[in-house]
């Protein structure tokens, strides 16, 4: 079983939409997981590292979108929606399907 975090802060509103559409590809996508919603601002300092900004969504705690940087506390863009502050449900289904391939 998979486990999937989405890290936000409250002061980027995004972070609902990007929780709905991760539901979304994750039920279409059948994939066994446990899902988890974390504010950023409960977690140590070491659980920040790679976090791409909110909302930011990890698997088996790495980033779904690749971003292996420092932590960024700023509300993300996402490059597929014309830098709209959530991944869409295709985007984060070609993810999904990347990581199930990677194991």
């Amino acid at each position: 079983m998979r486990t999937f975090e989405l890290l936000y802060f409250d002061g980027c509103p995004s972070w609902a939409h990007a929780w709905a559409a991760l539901g979304q590809a994750l039920a279409e996508s059948r994939i066994d997981a446990t899902v988890r919603l974390r504010d950023v601002a409960d977690l140590p300092p070491e659980d920040l590292t790679g976090f791409a900004g909110s909302p930011t969504i990890r698997v088996d705690g790495v980033d779904l979108f690749g971003y292996t940087g420092p932590a960024v506390m700023a509300c993300r863009r996402y490059g597929d929606m014309r830098a709209q502050g959530w991944p869409s449900v295709e985007a984060l289904r070609a993810r999904l399907a990347d990581s199930e391939r990677a194991g």
